[in-house]
């Protein structure tokens, strides 16, 4: 299988898209105090302790170094991950992730640098770029690495355990150094398999307190603004007519422009591939001529609404656009369409949420107005609402974990006891929700605890605009 940005995302979208509701995620905490000195424990490696060198090729080589391993136990990783910890099958693990394989994962995750070496520059036929490998080192990453830990928590080996998250979260880092919004989200989900073992850490009796660990973690995990600054301004990259779109063109040209549009769409899986013109009839014409009755009616709605709106928007009087061929016509308004569309979303994913809630919902109004006009696929254009969802859920779980080794922390300074707020707790900082800017929501009963992530502004429909991708957090805590 080819697997080319645009085949990984359609992937990666369709599962976000049947992602279920979130459940509650039961941790047993056991009490525990910061300790001293605060960074004793780390989660991602100082830059004293990084060297110089590309992690990429050592990534790379993972797949090819293991044969065997690829050939029998790959497939089976998914097991492992889903097994409770308290299953048999973890005394018969048999090394069942090589240590060849983590040695090199860990080298790789302590470079200074990931270079990939995508030709961005050098081709215009960016969608169809090959990442056999994001795909590939998902699987590592994610299912591979999180298995090995979970052994090692199975074992007590906390430590162990520790750093294989240490070594999952730089290495999603480095994976996450392109500018395509797809690695953004595979990174994100290499993250997520991180975090969840580390809450089955934390679960671990003589587990240490990593609120200053979560506390250091890098800012950004993920180059979410490169990749939406890539990402804006991509569509003129791949037809770089656009920049000059009012230079004087024959029908000829118009002709040529509009197949190289159509192939854009084509790649970008906008639109399904249409007959390619044989003949010196008009592009559109001959597209016509392959659509049944309701595509027919669809295009010439669409071309009668492209010639309505482009005088305003392209300030030209309706009469000249009315001497347009129907090529520039479409073209002129899908460009000017696209662009607006393109740059809209690339600021707007620079926003932290609570900026861009209000905007990302007007933006995917336009998105589908667009898509009802043209006939384009919506999957495509909604895509990045995941993934920018994805990246600040990082950030929720970052502080929500933080919040529960504070708990853990009080309640070793206080007796057992749960804090009955979490105003409470005044010697460590308890952060906001990234995605609301509001306080965590929290309620205590004896020795349990809810605590929850607050409700997203209540204009934002999730299904609708998020696919399922609901970001919801709620831990129930049962204090030991």
């Amino acid at each position: 299988m080819r697997i080319t940005i645009m085949a990984l995302t359609a992937v990666l979208f369709a599962q976000s898209l049947r992602a279920e509701a979130p459940k509650p995620i039961e941790i047993t905490i056991y009490p525990q105090a910061v300790e001293t000195p605060v960074l004793k424990y780390r989660l991602f490696p100082t830059e004293s302790e990084r060297k110089p060198g590309n992690a990429a090729p050592i990534l790379l080589r993972l797949p090819w170094e293991q044969q065997p391993w690829m050939t029998k136990v790959y497939p089976t990783l998914h097991e492992w991950n889903e097994r409770p910890l308290t299953a048999p099958e973890w005394k018969s693990w048999d090394n069942a992730f090589p240590e060849r394989f983590y040695g090199e994962m860990r080298r790789a995750a302590f470079r200074r640098q990931a270079g990939w070496e995508y030709p961005l520059e050098e081709t215009q036929a960016l969608y169809a770029i090959l990442l056999p490998d994001v795909q590939g080192l998902r699987t590592f990453l994610a299912a591979g690495l999180s298995a090995k830990i979970r052994y090692h928590i199975t074992r007590g080996e906390l430590d162990q355990a520790r750093e294989g998250i240490l070594v999952g979260l730089a290495n999603g880092q480095h994976l996450a150094q392109t500018p395509f919004l797809i690695t953004q989200l595979v990174a994100a989900a290499i993250d997520q398999f991180m975090f969840k073992r580390l809450e089955e850490l934390i679960s671990q009796p003589n587990s240490p307190n990593l609120y200053w660990a979560l506390s250091t973690l890098p800012h950004n995990m993920i180059e979410l603004e490169r990749a939406a600054s890539f990402e804006a301004s991509l569509f003129e990259t791949m037809l770089p007519a656009v920049k000059d779109l009012d230079r004087p063109r024959d029908i000829k040209e118009w002709r040529k422009m509009a197949i190289q549009l159509i192939d854009l769409l084509e790649q970008s899986q906008e639109v399904p591939p249409v007959r390619r013109p044989k003949s010196d009839l008009p592009v559109l014409n001959q597209i016509l001529e392959g659509l049944d009755a309701a595509g027919k009616t669809h295009f010439t709605t669409f071309i009668k609404q492209a010639r309505t709106e482009l005088p305003a928007m392209i300030k030209v009087p309706a009469e000249k656009v009315a001497t347009m061929s129907d090529e520039e016509a479409g073209i002129r308004w899908y460009v000017q369409k696209r662009l607006a569309r393109d740059q809209a979303m690339g600021a707007i994913l620079t926003l932290p949420p609570p900026e861009a809630w209000q905007k990302l919902v007007t933006l995917q109004a336009e998105m589908k107005a667009m898509n009802a006009a043209t006939g384009a696929k919506s999957a495509g254009a909604l895509f990045p609402f995941p993934i920018y969802v994805s990246a600040w859920s990082l950030k929720r779980k970052v502080e929500s974990l933080r919040v529960i080794e504070a708990i853990r922390h009080y309640t070793a300074t206080h007796e057992g006891q749960l804090p009955a707020t979490l105003d409470a707790i005044t010697d460590l900082p308890i952060p906001l929700d990234p995605l609301t800017n509001l306080p965590f929501e929290w309620a205590v009963t004896g020795k349990t605890a809810v605590l929850k992530t607050p409700p997203l502004p209540a204009f934002v429909n999730v299904a609708e605009l998020l696919g399922n991708h609901n970001p919801h957090l709620e831990y129930q805590l049962q204090v030991k």
